[in-house]
């Protein structure tokens, strides 16, 4: 039987790697937001650079997802093997499909 953890539950496993998690995220939205910037005022002067702050972003939201995954599968330990194993693989294939 394959019993999805509540999302809350995940990410709420501390206030700590909540923060952690969040503080992930908003470096990514600040880089996009910025990319928008860029984009809406015509101020893209280097190539280069645009598409190098393009993969920090998508770096930043990777990193994020990795961190997320580690959290549940740290979780998925109390749950009983069967569960454990489905859930845990589920959480390897998401990650391995970014």
């Amino acid at each position: 039987m394959h019993v999805n953890l509540p999302l809350i539950t995940i990410i709420m496993k501390s206030a700590k790697d909540t923060k952690a998690l969040i503080d992930r995220l908003s470096r990514a939205e600040g880089q996009v937001r910025a990319l928008r910037h860029i984009l809406e005022t015509g101020e893209v002067c280097d190539c280069k650079a645009f598409i190098s702050q393009i993969k920090a972003a998508r770096s930043a939201l990777k990193r994020t997802s990795e961190q997320f995954v580690l959290h549940h599968i740290h979780l998925c330990q109390t749950l009983p093997k069967a569960e454990r194993e489905a859930q845990i693989e589920e959480a390897l294939k998401a990650l391995a499909s970014d």
